[in-house]
């Protein structure tokens, strides 16, 4: 497995511009991009949460229970991603492929940590003033338990 960041190259947090739509739109379309290649359409997300709460809220591990959402269709992943992105809004969170193993995690400024296979195309930014993309081997773990597990 491989690991990228994408990253914007400027703060967002507490921004609500064109700019940072649009870098949220393309960090967003660069994740599903990735995810979906070669016709992957297995991705979940969970959502922990104690017994009456929403989740993605904060939990307590010994009482939280997982919500499951599938996100095989095509907008429910990318509104999935878009929120997940966006820092200036609460929504979203880790994804992972069921069939691939790809994943991905997301930072709470607009980042996205990406796990891809070896054979996947690395992501690439068309426009490095809105997001750019780094390979980070370190954001890995030293596990078989799950393969591209990354670090949290």
């Amino acid at each position: 497995m491989r690991a990228y960041a994408i990253l914007p190259p400027f703060e967002m947090h507490g921004r609500e511009d064109e700019r940072t739509s649009a870098t949220i739109e393309l960090i967003a379309d660069l994740v599903f991009n990735s995810l979906r290649g070669g016709g992957d359409t297995f991705q979940y997300a969970v959502l922990w949460a104690d017994p009456g709460q929403e989740p993605g809220g904060s939990f307590h591990e010994d009482v939280a229970e997982p919500h499951i959402y599938e996100l095989r269709g095509d907008e429910a992943l990318r509104d999935w991603l878009r929120k997940s992105v966006d820092p200036n809004n609460l929504g979203g969170g880790d994804v992972r492929s069921i069939g691939t193993c790809r994943s991905v995690t997301f930072g709470h400024d607009g980042q996205a940590f990406l796990c891809l296979r070896h054979e996947d195309a690395p992501p690439v930014s068309p426009d490095p003033r809105l997001a750019i993309v780094e390979e980070r081997p370190d954001l890995l773990t030293d596990t078989d338990y799950f393969d591209g597990w990354l670090r949290g």
